[in-house]
């Protein structure tokens, strides 16, 4: 009964404070994700697609947080409502929380490794190749009057775009011996055939520059073919993905490996600390909850992301345990001798 009682209580908070933070992540990624249709155009089903290929990150990067919070807040709720305080008139001590939200941190943190390990490397090179190959499959999506848009190795702006026609185009490139290439059209059609773009031009002018001459060529009708490339799909083996971290090639992949380790062990190495902020006398303290969980939360963060970013394996055993540490300490000396 008293499981439940606490658990009733943690899902009293955890469910909502999970929902509000997801749909407020996913209105993020449906506004990242709609930008990649700035040079390619997708559907709303390739959105969608992209939208589930984004999920594993953000639920990962929730997921720890929430359940840290919802528990404070839970326990919070309780003392200050001075139910907590019946409980240990009848007997309960804080380590028996402890004990009923120990299991629970388990599920959570080894959820959390599932998802920072497997399901998000995955999920992002699934996102990579599809976009990829977005590229190479589907039409160019050139919009009118727009700068910075890019075709293989040339910028091309439009003013103007009827029925796939545009009109006064403006084309530049430089290639790998440095001239420069500067194209103006009246008119042209882009086509797309198995990721060579294809560009028909009538009426303008091609200015070629080089290191000691300059060439003006005026024409009436110009093809310009161009390879975007290959899609560079790479499968989902995640140990090819995390063996740089391991072998020392990689300094970038070892600090990913321990940031989302560490991250994953933030609810199982504050497992004292839910107590330390949750239980209060509702006489004599002021209810300062949501502060301490925010000073935690960002203190933990900032101690991962500088520390794992120069020494990323020493990070990877000293955090963990200086933390459990300190907060173990804590609880011993602020809530075991009071109630």
């Amino acid at each position: 009964m008293l499981k439940r009682y606490f658990f009733l209580a943690f899902a009293q908070i955890f469910f909502p404070f999970f929902l509000v933070l997801f749909f407020i992540s996913s209105i993020i990624l449906i506004i990242t994700i709609a930008g990649s249709s700035f040079v390619i155009k997708i559907t709303f089903l390739d959105l969608s697609y992209l939208f589930l290929y984004s999920l594993p990150n953000t639920v990962f990067f929730i997921i720890p947080i929430t359940f840290f919070a919802s528990c404070v807040l839970a326990i919070s709720r309780l003392s200050y409502d001075y139910e907590l305080l019946v409980f240990f008139s009848l007997g309960v001590r804080p380590f028996e929380i402890v004990k009923i939200f120990l299991p629970i941190t388990l599920i959570v943190t080894l959820t959390s490794l599932v998802f920072s390990l497997g399901a998000v490397p995955i999920s992002k090179r699934a996102f990579d190749n599809f976009v990829e190959q977005k590229k190479v499959d589907v039409d160019i999506n050139i919009k009118a009057g727009e700068f910075g848009q890019k075709i293989g190795s040339w910028l091309v702006y439009v003013d103007r775009a009827e029925n796939r026609i545009y009109k006064n185009l403006v084309l530049f490139s430089i290639d790998k011996a440095m001239s420069e290439n500067f194209i103006s059209a009246s008119e042209g059609k882009i086509t797309n055939d198995s990721g060579v773009f294809s560009l028909f031009l009538k009426q303008g002018n091609s200015y070629i520059v080089e290191e000691q001459e300059f060439k003006n060529i005026a024409f009436k009708e110009m093809y310009i073919r161009t390879q975007v490339g290959e899609a560079p799909l790479s499968a989902y083996d995640l140990f090819d993905y995390w063996k740089n971290a391991f072998n020392g090639e990689s300094l970038g992949a070892s600090r990913k490996f321990v940031k989302a380790t560490l991250i994953s062990l933030f609810p199982l190495v504050s497992i004292f600390l839910i107590p330390l902020i949750g239980i209060a006398n509702p006489r004599y303290h002021k209810n300062f909850a949501s502060f301490y969980i925010l000073a935690a939360c960002v203190l933990y963060y900032v101690f991962v992301h500088i520390f794992a970013g120069r020494a990323p394996f020493v990070a990877l055993g000293v955090i963990p345990i200086c933390w459990f540490c300190v907060t173990y300490f804590l609880y011993w000396k602020k809530i075991k001798p009071l109630y």
